[in-house]
């Protein structure tokens, strides 16, 4: 009797051992459509069957591949899984949840097998049975947790909310980790899809968006109000300018009058001040002028004074040259003190005269202080030449004395000397 899988919608793979499958003398087994048959040895794959009739045993007929073999039956069609995170908490302490689908199949046989024996455990028949719920749930623990919440974690809700691309990156991450994990099993994921739903933020953004409907609609409602009263002051007022505008236009008239007259004044009194600072430059002008007028004309009179002192000076050199020729240079001189003497006044004269007479007397003084000095050296050498005379008279061989007195006044000069340096006396 052969068997064949009755396999359930959420069933993708099983583990058939031999002694499971019926048949004394034959033992087979039949794969479906979608159906894969690992054929396994001691634990190991040995071969993959892709369809047909197998026989795995039986007294007539041992099978083609040996008595102790295990089949691994597995469905290769596409699977659908419905995901759901529904505990993600934001950054700000909103909860969100996000669900999709996933689709996937299997891509290699001898890979999922091992998935299948990492993730079950055999029944009392030594059966092992992988289900959908079996995959969803190992992706939940290393996926979908493990990249949502902290990801979520970070943001707030509003970035979820309005931010499509911090979605898309989210997804994309995701969608990553997905594929990766599931091609460790040996599965190819054909479809991914990912829905968010942000719980009670959308109920509040439901509510606050009526709100401000409700607020943009009284608003519309109060400009309206606002509207029909304005124009009604509008009309009021252009009811009122009607009815004064005569008085208006007289009131309007006499400003226009009064600003004229203003601006006639301002223009007079403009005029007048441009008339008094041209004349007041033009006075500046003329002081200037007679200001340069009278410096030129105290020039012209320098000029002429020094013209006639250059004059009188070359006459007074000239005269002077010519006594300095004809008298000598005491008479210029004589004639030059005295014309400076002329230029001078009585008393400038009389402090001139003192002053010289100042001069003669200390120049006297000095005189005679000096013949004094002169005269207490001129002793005192004759002392010493005595006295050294006197020492020296019997080494001395001349008979002459080498001084004498003066007949006049008694006076001891040298022997040498003609005139007496006391009375002045000649001694010759």
């Amino acid at each position: 009797m052969a068997f064949k899988w009755k396999r359930e919608p959420s069933d993708i793979s099983r583990l058939i051992p031999k002694k499971a499958v019926s048949g004394l003398f034959s033992k087979a087994i039949i794969l479906s459509p979608n159906e894969k048959a690992a054929m396994i040895r001691n634990g190991e794959v040995q071969e993959i069957v892709d369809s047909g009739k197998l026989r795995v045993g039986g007294v007539l007929k041992p099978g083609n591949i040996g008595k102790d073999v295990d089949v691994a039956m597995m469905d290769t069609s596409q699977k659908d899984l419905q995901w759901s995170q529904s505990d993600l908490w934001t950054m700000d302490n909103q909860k969100v949840s996000c669900n999709g689908v996933l689709r996937f199949k299997i891509q290699e046989p001898k890979r999922f097998f091992q998935m299948l024996y990492a993730y079950t455990s055999p029944n009392k028949k030594g059966e092992r049975l992988l289900s959908i719920e079996d995959i969803y749930q190992r992706l939940e623990s290393e996926v979908l947790t493990l990249v949502l919440e902290p990801e979520v974690r970070q943001e707030n809700i509003e970035n979820l909310y309005g931010n499509r691309n911090l979605r898309m990156r989210i997804e994309n991450e995701l969608e990553i980790r997905l594929k990766s994990t599931l091609s460790l099993w040996g599965l190819e994921m054909l479809k991914y899809t990912v829905q968010w739903e942000l719980g009670s933020y959308e109920t509040v953004m439901e509510a606050n968006n009526e709100f401000q409907t409700n607020e943009e609609l009284s608003e519309l409602d109060t400009l309206s109000v606002e509207g029909d009263a304005d124009r009604r002051s509008r009309e009021d007022v252009a009811q009122l300018r009607a009815d004064n505008a005569p008085l208006a236009a007289q009131q309007e008239f006499e400003h226009d009058q009064e600003v004229k007259g203003t601006k006639s004044q301002l223009e007079i009194e403009r005029l007048q001040y441009e008339a008094d600072m041209r004349e007041a430059r033009e006075a500046i002008a003329l002081k200037e002028e007679l200001k340069v007028a009278k410096s030129r004309g105290m020039r012209a009179e320098m000029e002429v004074e020094h013209d006639m002192k250059d004059r009188d000076h070359k006459r007074d050199m000239e005269y002077l040259k010519t006594i300095t020729e004809s008298g000598g240079a005491d008479v210029a001189k004589t004639v030059s003190e005295g014309r400076e003497y002329g230029k001078m006044s009585a008393e400038q004269i009389e402090a001139l005269a003192k002053v010289k007479q100042s001069e003669a007397v200390a120049k006297e003084d000095k005189v005679r202080f000096m013949m004094e000095v002169e005269d207490r050296e001129r002793d005192d050498s004759y002392r010493r030449q005595e006295l050294n005379a006197a020492m020296m008279g019997a080494a001395h061989a001349k008979a002459t004395s080498t001084v004498k007195k003066c007949p006049g006044c008694g006076t001891t000069v040298p022997s040498e000397a003609s005139f007496c340096s006391q009375c002045g006396s000649n001694l010759a």
